[in-house]
C-alpha cells in the first residue's frame, strides 16, 4: 500500500521518500547501519535506538540485569555510527544550505548527543549494579517516571519526523519546560533526603548524574522540535 498522507515535511523535500513497506516502527531498532538510507529513513533508524536504548536503561537501572545493559551498549555504538553516515552524506548533498537545510544538517547530531548521555545513563547503571549501591523506594520511583517521560518524548519526536505537527511540536517543547522545572524541584528535594540521612552518598550521586543526564538529553529533543517547527510552513 502506498503512503497516501498529504502534509508538508521538510525532511522528506531533501529525503525522497520513506519506504513504509520495508521499514517497520516496532522493530526499526534493528536495522543495521547503512549508507543506502534515506535522511528521514536514517533518523527514524536512529530515533528507534534511542528509545529502545531508554527502554533498556530502564530496565536494567530498576531490575540490574547485564543482559539489558550489553543490549544498550550495542545500539549506542550503533547510533554514533549512523551519525557519521547521515551527516556525512548531508553534507555532501547540501550545496546551497539554506535555513531549512542549517537546521536539519545538526538533526543527527542531535540524535548522538541524545544517544551520549543515555551512555551515561548506562554507566551509572553498571555502577550501580556492580557496586550494589542502595537506592530509596522514592529515588527508584522519581527516576523510574523520568525514563518514562524520555521514552514518550522520543516516541513524539520519532511522530514529529514522520509527520511534522505543530501541536505535538509545541507540546514537545513545552514538556521539556516542565520536566527541567520538575528536575530543580527533585533535586532540591533530594538534598533534603540526603541530609536527613535517608539516601546513600553514593546513591545520591548517581541519581544526580542520571537526572543532569535526562535534562541535557531532553534539551536536544527540544532543540529539534523547535527547529522543525520554525522550517514548517504558518498554515503547516
Amino acid at each position: 500500500m502506498k503512503d497516501k498522507r498529504i502534509f508538508f515535511n521538510p525532511i522528506r523535500m531533501i529525503s525522497p521518500k520513506l519506504d513504509s513497506e520495508t521499514l517497520k516502527l516496532e522493530n526499526l531498532y534493528e536495522h543495521p547501519v547503512s549508507e543506502n538510507l534515506t535522511l528521514e529513513e536514517g533518523l527514524l533508524v536512529m530515533l528507534s535506538k534511542l528509545i529502545e536504548m531508554a527502554r533498556l536503561v530502564r530496565l536494567g537501572f530498576i531490575s540490574d540485569c547485564p543482559e539489558e545493559i550489553l543490549a544498550c551498549e550495542k545500539l549506542g555504538k550503533e547510533v554514533h555510527e549512523q551519525e557519521k553516515v547521515l551527516t556525512g552524506n548531508l553534507a555532501c548533498a547540501l550545496t546551497e544550505p539554506k535555513e531549512m537545510c542549517r537546521a536539519i544538517i545538526l538533526f543527527p547530531g542531535h540524535l548522538e548527543r541524545i544517544g551520549d548521555f543515555l551512555e551515561g545513563i548506562l554507566n551509572c547503571c553498571k555502577i550501580k549494579e556492580q557496586e550494589k549501591v542502595p537506592f530509596s523506594e522514592k529515588g527508584l520511583f522519581e527516576i523510574d517516571d523520568l525514563f518514562k517521560f524520555v521514552s514518550e518524548m522520543l516516541k513524539n519526536l520519532r511522530d514529529s519526523i514522520i509527520t511534522p505537527n505543530k501541536y505535538l511540536l509545541n507540546h514537545i517543547i513545552s514538556e521539556e519546560k516542565r520536566l527541567d522545572q520538575l528536575c530543580q524541584d527533585l533535586q532540591v528535594a533530594h538534598v533534603e533526603r540526603l541530609l536527613a540521612g535517608i539516601c546513600a552518598p553514593r546513591g545520591s550521586s548517581l541519581y544526580l548524574d542520571i537526572m543532569e543526564s535526562i535534562q541535557s538529553l531532553m534539551r536536544h529533543v527540544r532543540t529539534m522540535a523547535e527547529n522543525l517547527l520554525e522550517i514548517l510552513p504558518e498554515k503547516g
